[in-house]
Parts: structure tokens; sequence; C-alpha cells
């Protein structure tokens, strides 16, 4: 049984962080995220109405955040590593 060192395990967790398309799509994740997070907050009732719900935070920036997530998601996916081949 082959056993590795630390220092091996801690390079090939490093090297998968390296990677472009990864680095892509870990962003990008964070960008939809960070979307949806501008997005929530309390919502307007028949009792009451929040005029919040229509605030340019959630109906503009929140939103364009989201897209440009979902886009980069799709950047990474297609984008090909450094040394030529495609993701494994």
């Amino acid at each position: 049984m082959k056993t590795f060192s630390n220092s091996h395990v801690k390079n090939n967790r490093l090297r998968f962080f390296a990677t472009t398309p990864r680095c892509i799509i870990i962003v990008a994740s964070l960008l939809i995220v960070a979307g949806y997070l501008l997005m929530c907050g309390p919502g307007s009732t028949e009792q009451s109405f929040t005029p919040d719900i229509f605030s340019h935070r959630r109906i503009v920036v929140a939103p364009m955040l989201c897209l440009s997530g979902y886009l980069l998601i799709i950047v990474g996916i297609l984008r090909k590593n450094n040394d030529g081949h495609a993701v494994e």
C-alpha cells in the first residue's frame, strides 16, 4: 500500500484550486450566492406594504450578480486547462 506524505497531499489540494477553470467556477459560485443574499429580505403582506421590495439592490444589482455568476460557470466549464487538456 502506498502512503503519501503530508506535503504531497497539501500540494495536491493547492493544485486543485490552481487550475483556471476551477477558480472560475468557485468565483462564479460566490457571485451567485452573493446575488441571492442581496435579494433576500422582508416581503410585503396583505396587511403591510414594504417598499424595500422595489429597491435598486433587489431588482437590478442582485439579478445582475446572479446572471454574471451563471455566465461565468459556463465559461469555467468550457475553458481548457493551462496544459491544453479539458478538465477531468
